[in-house]
């Protein structure tokens, strides 16, 4: 019974797909960020006399594109952090800290 506890333990939780999506967007991102770099230092190196933009576009697009993804998985986030329709923060910071918080909902519960 002992080895079975330490065995699950020893496991980490699966992250939720969507910080999964987050993670590996971020991962992909520095991949094209950092081979485009490559990809300038070698045109630059090559004698290549012409314009970048197509360079900057390569960067430029995908982070905006994060950022869209990112402001909808931080949304998504608010709006999984609330109980009984209220936001759980805004509670604590009316009712004085996580204790009050914790009282007043024992004593919604026993009354």
């Amino acid at each position: 019974m002992r080895e079975y506890r330490k065995r699950d333990r020893g496991r980490s939780k699966r992250k939720e797909f969507s910080k999964q999506i987050i993670a590996r967007e971020m991962a992909l991102l520095w991949i094209v960020t950092l081979g485009v770099l490559g990809l300038a230092f070698y045109s630059v190196k090559e004698n290549f006399d012409a314009s970048f933009p197509w360079l900057t576009a390569m960067v430029s697009l995908p982070w905006a594109a994060w950022s869209v993804s990112k402001t909808g998985y931080t949304m998504k986030s608010m709006r999984e952090n609330t109980k009984g329709g209220i936001v759980y923060d805004s509670a604590l910071s009316k009712l004085g800290g996580e204790r009050a918080f914790i009282d007043s909902m024992k004593n919604d519960v026993a009354g």
